[in-house]
């Protein structure tokens, strides 16, 4: 496409813009250009822009600039409200610097350290002492800036913590271990954080699993649904202390939600019936004949909660 004809008699204002993705938006831009009188429609400014262009990508061969290139004439000026809208690096500037030098156009940065020089791009000694110095300085704080990230890094990394992606469930080669878990009650937040990997790997791995999936095997609601049933602190404490528990009981207990009350608390007990029934059972001393009357009402209070829950699950509840 041909550049548009203009009047090579005028000088004329060359408008540069660019954000680096869609989501960006050229309102900071805008409003620092119309401070300085360059808005669209005004005689002798004309926009180029680069929407959604890294800033990896050099100056020069952004398709947006190349517009820009193709209409610039001697004498005219190119104006950015800031210079790493333009570029980034000191190696991009100087190219930029180099290509108005060459076709005399002038380089004016609107705001910013740099905005106090006329021209960017003239050749004079001062100028271009200070724009190596200032862009200098601006280079060292970014690489400053990406070597204490790193050495951040190094520490954390040393101190055994993780970066990057976590591993799903297959690579750790344990998928018969959390699906086993998961039909025995246990969620899928506490086997993301037993594992240490996200909660959707866990639901990847037991997506078959999961209720409303149309793969899942037949089951009875008793057996399959996992509820989540608020015990007093009084039963919790009871079993903690009294050995007896299976492996899953002892791992649903584990995995509770501790919800302090005042000076008491209760525990949130995720699991199935199934394994509710068991630690309601494990806790039947405190229902029985010699039991003090707060370890009486604490185990009703379980029990009635334990089969409202259930009862709601399967349909049957109010």
């Amino acid at each position: 496409m041909e550049p548009p004809k203009r009047d090579i008699t005028v000088m004329a204002n060359l408008v540069y813009t660019r954000v680096s993705t869609d989501e960006q938006s050229t309102l900071r831009q805008t409003h620092v250009l119309t401070e300085a009188g360059l808005t669209p429609g005004t005689a002798g400014v004309r926009f180029f822009s680069d929407p959604a262009t890294s800033s990896k990508i050099p100056a020069l061969d952004r398709a947006g600039f190349q517009k820009l290139a193709g209409y610039a004439r001697p004498g005219d000026t190119l104006n950015v409200s800031e210079l790493y809208r333009l570029c980034r690096d000191l190696h991009d500037i100087l190219a930029v610097r180099t290509w108005c030098q060459q076709h005399e156009v002038k380089l004016c940065v609107l705001s910013g350290a740099l905005s106090g020089i006329t021209d960017l791009a003239a050749a004079d000694a001062t100028t271009t002492m200070l724009v190596n110095v200032l862009i200098s300085v601006g280079q060292f704080q970014r690489d400053l800036q990406n070597e204490l990230t790193r050495e951040g890094l190094a520490a954390a990394w040393a101190n055994g913590a993780k970066s990057g992606r976590r591993p799903q469930v297959a690579q750790l080669g344990v998928v018969d271990d959390v699906r086993k878990a998961f039909r025995t009650g246990a969620s899928i937040a506490a086997l993301a954080r037993q594992h240490s990997v996200s909660r959707g790997a866990i639901r990847t791995a037991v997506a078959d699993l999961l209720p409303n999936r149309p793969q899942r095997p037949m089951a009875t609601p008793e057996t399959e649904l996992v509820i989540v049933v608020e015990m007093p602190g009084k039963i919790a404490r009871h079993l903690r202390e009294n050995a007896g528990l299976g492996d899953v009981e002892r791992q649903a207990l584990q995995q509770a939600r501790t919800v302090r009350r005042g000076q008491g608390y209760s525990v949130h007990v995720t699991a199935t019936p199934q394994v509710h029934q068991a630690l309601l059972h494990a806790a039947g001393a405190l229902n029985a004949e010699g039991a003090s009357s707060a370890d009486h009402k604490a185990y009703r209070i379980y029990q009635e909660r334990l089969n409202k829950t259930a009862l709601c699950r399967i349909g049957l509840g109010s």
